[in-house]
């Protein structure tokens, strides 16, 4: 996760797609406005914007995030069980993902309904794959 690509899909590219998306197209679209106001639309795509950037942006930088800095992470600090947790964790936050953008795909954008199920599987991938990888990468 360290090379320059995968910082650029996930620091910048990935952002810019979110960004097209939800604030760029989603305003065009001829749809039923999110709760009935143009205002309260706007902050939820907005905020989801938000939240799918800074998601992206920190999965482009997670080999380097650790809760404690000063600490080096091996196979030792980990309890039996605790590795399954970690990736049935990354799983289910994945999954979470997916579901979110099975919903933004269905509120926000009707018109790339046909490319739900493609959009929802790459995208549990590519906030799954970072995890997993830095995972294994830990032995765990």
């Amino acid at each position: 996760m360290n090379s320059k690509i995968i910082k650029v899909l996930y620091g910048i590219f990935f952002p810019m797609i979110v960004i097209t998306l939800l604030l760029g197209i989603a305003s065009f679209n001829a749809r039923p406005r999110l709760l009935g106001s143009f205002a309260s639309d706007l902050t939820i795509r907005l905020l989801l914007c938000a939240w799918f950037c800074g998601l992206y942006i920190r999965l482009s930088r997670f080999s380097s995030y650790s809760i404690y800095p000063n600490k080096k992470w091996t196979k030792e600090d980990v309890g039996p069980v605790e590795k399954y947790f970690y990736i049935g964790l990354c799983f289910l936050f994945s999954a979470g993902c997916g579901l979110i953008t099975w919903w933004v795909i269905q509120q926000f954008l009707p018109g790339l309904s046909y490319l739900t199920l493609i959009t929802v599987v790459f995208n549990f991938l590519i906030v799954l794959l970072p995890m997993v990888k830095q995972y294994w990468v830990l032995k765990l």
